[in-house]
């Protein structure tokens, strides 16, 4: 009988779309205001993040347990149609293939010039395709050795109004896993055409500032490893110049929010054993966040507003308006794709105690 008993139970526990493994690891779906979300566990570290595939593949929330309070280290949008409304403001919005900005949504690429679909006339293309558009689950699952994870797939070919602007086909998945007390998203973009392609990825999570209740901006610090950055100009497109960090730019020491506000590009990444790392301090709360992008990621952007109360560090392979600083000569990071070829990229975020 208890044979039976157990078959039982996991049947059940199938059936309501959750997976097990052991006592430490696993993945079940949820309901986000009538959207489905894939919540990952980790109940040996008390974490969970939750992914949203319907709008975006957006990883919409990752919580801590710190003793006895949940800590919210991703800054959550109210509901799904927020989210819709609002693609690159909350979550984990994914930005390809193209990260930040094209000026004017217009760009040349070997000899021809396109234009993108832009919000108004000589407005910029932002942040790619598919952070606003449903993905397709390719798979999820949980055990020790692989921690909770959920695989999702995103085709271009699948939109005509991205072909049409863009005819570049290009295919895009994505593991998110909850796995060793880090949320980590890996991403394989590949191009499906015939011919070359131009691309660049970015990844853009945003944190609460601060990150617990009753706390302040003037207790929270940033630190990015970055000797250099891009000088923007009107528009927040970069001039084409690289300049040393100096004065509000130096962020290679722990540097406090307090009275600072941020929007721009740093390059010139140190790399630790292949990875760069981020960190977002919150004293008062006792919370520290450090985000790491492998060694693809040649960019940093900080984008801590004044209107907002969030913090985001988003690793990039290219600079803003790179497709059209590669044309000019300039070194911006883009990536052209050769027909079948792969631009990879893993970014993960790991909560830290601070004493």
């Amino acid at each position: 009988m208890r044979c039976v008993f157990g078959i039982l139970v996991c049947l059940g526990l199938v059936l309501r779309g959750e997976s097990m493994a052991g006592d430490a690891y696993a993945v079940r779906t949820a309901d986000f205001k009538g959207h489905v979300v894939y919540v990952l566990t980790d109940a040996r570290r008390g974490q969970e993040a939750r992914v949203l595939p319907s709008v975006g593949n957006n990883c919409v929330s990752f919580q801590i347990q710190q003793g006895e309070r949940t800590v919210d280290l991703i800054y959550t949008p109210p509901d799904p149609k927020t989210l819709q409304g609002r693609p690159s403001g909350y979550g984990t919005p994914i930005l390809f293939p193209w990260p930040n900005r094209i000026d004017g949504g217009v760009f040349a690429f070997d000899g021809k010039t396109y234009q993108l679909d832009t919000p108004r006339p000589g407005a910029h293309a932002s942040h790619g395709f598919v952070l606003n558009r449903p993905w397709t689950v390719a798979g999820s699952g949980a055990s020790d050795a692989d921690g909770a994870w959920i695989r999702s797939r995103f085709r271009a070919a699948d939109y005509p109004e991205i072909m049409r602007p863009f005819p570049f086909p290009f295919e895009a998945v994505v593991t998110y896993r909850l796995k060793d007390g880090a949320l980590t998203l890996a991403f394989e973009g590949t191009n499906t055409g015939t011919g070359d392609m131009p691309a660049g990825l970015g990844i853009h999570p945003y944190f609460p500032l601060p990150l617990a209740a009753g706390g302040s901006r003037d207790a929270c610090s940033v630190q990015i490893p970055a000797g250099k950055y891009w000088p923007l100009r009107e528009g927040k497109v970069p001039s084409g110049e690289v300049l040393p960090v100096s004065g509000v730019y130096d962020l290679r020491q722990a540097t406090s929010l307090k009275n600072r506000y941020y929007d721009d590009v740093w390059t010139g990444v140190a790399l630790t054993d292949g990875w760069s790392r981020c960190v977002y301090v919150d004293s008062a709360a006792g919370v520290g966040i450090a985000v790491e992008g492998d060694a693809i990621f040649r960019e940093w952007v900080l984008y801590a507003p004044e209107q907002r109360p969030i913090v985001c560090f988003e690793p990039y392979t290219c600079t803003t308006n790179a497709v059209n600083l590669q044309t000019q000569g300039i070194d911006a990071g883009l990536v052209r794709l050769a027909p079948g070829g792969k631009l990879l990229g893993t970014m993960r975020i790991v909560p830290e105690g601070v004493r």
